[in-house]
């Protein structure tokens, strides 16, 4: 279970893992609200992951445990 951190640049989010020395634009969050942030998450590039929802939208950069 990768961790993955997560910060904003300009308008996008993105996305960096350590292990893999990737990072990439998220395309995609399962719950983008002010109640819930996180679930199933969409990556450029077509990697997917899954974090476990985040009461409210945290302040960014954010440091996840993602599966």
């Amino acid at each position: 279970m990768p961790i993955v951190i997560f910060r904003e640049r300009g308008a996008d989010l993105y996305a960096y893992i350590a292990k893999q020395d990737l990072e990439a634009r998220v395309l995609q969050i399962e719950h983008n609200d002010a109640e819930r942030w996180g679930g199933a998450i969409s990556l450029e590039g077509g990697r997917r992951y899954y974090v476990n929802p985040q009461p409210g939208r945290p302040a960014f950069p954010i440091s996840l445990r993602a599966t």
